[in-house]
């Protein structure tokens, strides 16, 4: 998993040169009836850009990250996610493990 500060942009740019993929970038992100395609971590540090992340891919594809052994940003895993307000107590939890269990199929 892996989190880019502008993934869109980035992907249409290299659409011009790639031809081995016929599908257009946006095509892999959320939408309003399914999650991304693909899974991110929120290992981003701010809290627009985690908004940002949250927008383009679901709560479905964003897993906690973590910069663990190293001790960069976050003191606590988590912390960032916990004091969004604007998220609701489901979302949190999905961000915290929900989005893991379900990728390591771990979720009954």
């Amino acid at each position: 998993m892996a989190a880019a500060p502008f993934p869109e942009r980035s992907a249409e740019s290299s659409m011009d040169v790639a031809i081995d993929n016929e599908t257009e970038p946006r095509k892999y992100l959320a939408t309003d009836k399914a999650p991304a395609r693909f899974y991110v971590d929120s290992l981003v540090h701010d809290v627009d850009a985690l908004e940002l992340l949250l927008k383009l891919f679901g709560s479905e594809r964003v897993a906690l990250g973590s910069d663990y052994p190293f001790p960069l940003g976050e003191a606590e895993p988590g912390e960032l996610i916990e004091s969004m307000e604007k998220l609701s107590a489901k979302d949190k939890a999905q961000l915290l493990a929900g989005t893991a269990r379900e990728f390591l199929g771990l979720n009954p």
